[in-house]
Formats: C-alpha cells, structure tokens, sequence
C-alpha cells in the first residue's frame, strides 16, 4: 500500500500500483496501511484494491478491544 501526501484533505491510502498514486509517498505494510486508516479523515481508494483490502480488514476488528 503506498500513502501519498495529504493535501488539504484526509489521507488517502492506495495500493502500490495505484494509477491515482502521485509522487511524495511511501511504501506501508499491511499493519501500517491500517493504523493509518484509523486516522481521522484518512480512507482507502476506491479506484484501486486498497477499499476492497483495507476496509473489510478494519471491519473485522471492530468490537474487538
């Protein structure tokens, strides 16, 4: 998963070979991918498998404290 700069929006979080990637990112593991996705106003991009990884993965944990 790559995450690009935030600019003046949330943080996106996209996958690797996201055509929507643009310069300034860096590569994250899978934990670090969903730590960042907890921040607030950070989500996963939908043009890519980032929503299709991400957000069934953040599903799963919740209720568990």
């Amino acid at each position: 998963m790559t995450r690009p700069k935030a600019r003046g929006r949330g943080l996106i979080i996209h996958d690797h070979d996201c055509e929507h990637v643009e310069g300034g990112g860096r590569e994250l593991g899978i934990e670090e991918a969903l730590d960042a996705m907890l921040r607030p106003g950070a989500e996963a991009c939908t043009s890519c498998d980032a929503a299709a990884v991400l957000v069934p993965m953040l599903q799963l944990g919740e209720g568990y404290a």
